[in-house]
């Protein structure tokens, strides 16, 4: 089998969601807050910031729910135009990579390790992302599935542990701050690059003809819908749980997690940090690889390796007409 006609390794839509799932609650979990803390105001944020962000990707999702390879289509139109999108999103991803990456080694030493050196902590997560991203798109797909369902265990029992501390009069939304909410929608945006993700990654799913539309069109309007519904859930759960404290805190999931008096979960904060720790390492080596993927698209292209994509004989049609 020649290059030309050897085929990528492929994922599925449902894995495609479950990593940009992960990615999204990752940077939620271990990125320190930056807002007030007030409930309403934090919700009001997160809303307003997930609807901004997904209208601007909203060109993106029509065009790649066609199953079409957004940076090589660009390529054929016009060269410089195919290089131009590409070197945006690789300078947007690899920006995305080094805020990650510092994030997570902060996250680590405030959490697990206050004593670690926050060099040797940034070189074991680089090490891990890289790792990560060398193992490709399939070991990506199956190792963030089983990170997402690993957290979402750890994340609902810190919850079900800390349910006799909440207090339903913590979401006051008029103790906002309008100030301080247009700073928290501004955070919020500068941790985005998942929609970049998703059109990086759409080349490696494997979609069948008569699904294409659905299949790559359903990942990504199902991630913004659950990602947007698990973000007010976690919100909502550090008001509850936190209170007044909640502005003060840095990390409130580690906050929280600590609370539990039952003998059983009592160490879900050091769990809980552990495995968010290896999930925003593993955000890290996600945004690397999506990086790698958006500048080698359109060499590909320019090098004629036309089994770039699946089904990608149909794509060339298509862009010719």
């Amino acid at each position: 089998m020649t290059n030309t006609e050897k085929k990528l390794p492929q994922i599925s839509a449902a894995q495609l969601f479950c990593m940009l799932m992960l990615s999204r609650l990752s940077a939620e979990i271990t990125f320190p807050l930056s807002g007030t803390g007030y409930g309403g105001e934090t919700l009001l944020a997160l809303v307003i910031a997930e609807v901004i962000r997904f209208l601007l990707a909203l060109p993106l999702i029509i065009y790649s729910a066609k199953g079409n390879n957004l940076y090589r289509a660009a390529y054929r139109k016009s060269k410089f135009m195919g290089w131009a999108l590409a070197v945006i999103a690789f300078l947007l991803l690899a920006g995305a990579v080094v805020k990650s990456l510092f994030h997570t080694a902060v996250f680590a030493q405030r959490s697990l390790l206050p004593k670690g050196s926050p060099v040797v902590l940034t070189l074991i997560a680089a090490g891990f992302a890289v790792y990560a991203a060398v193992m490709g798109a399939e070991a990506l797909a199956r190792s963030g599935t089983l990170f997402l369902i690993a957290a979402a265990v750890i994340t609902a029992a810190v919850m079900l542990a800390d349910i006799p501390y909440m207090k339903f009069d913590a979401m006051d939304l008029s103790r906002s701050q309008y100030g301080g909410l247009i700073d928290d929608i501004t955070e919020r945006l500068l941790r985005g690059g998942d929609y970049l993700v998703f059109a990086a990654l759409l080349p490696f799913v494997a979609l069948k003809k008569e699904k294409r539309k659905l299949n790559a069109c359903g990942a990504s309007l199902f991630f913004a819908l659950f990602s947007t519904l698990a973000g007010i859930m976690l919100c909502a759960f550090y008001c509850l749980t936190l209170r007044e404290f909640y502005g003060m805190t840095e990390y409130p999931f580690f906050a929280a997690a600590s609370l539990s008096d039952i003998a059983l979960l009592k160490r879900l904060d050091g769990g809980g940090a552990a495995l968010w720790t290896l999930c925003a390492a593993f955000r890290t080596g996600l945004m690397l690889f999506a990086a790698w993927s958006v500048i080698i698209q359109p060499i590909w292209e320019a090098r004629g390796k036309s089994a770039f994509t699946s089904g990608n004989a149909e794509e060339r049609g298509s862009a010719a007409g």
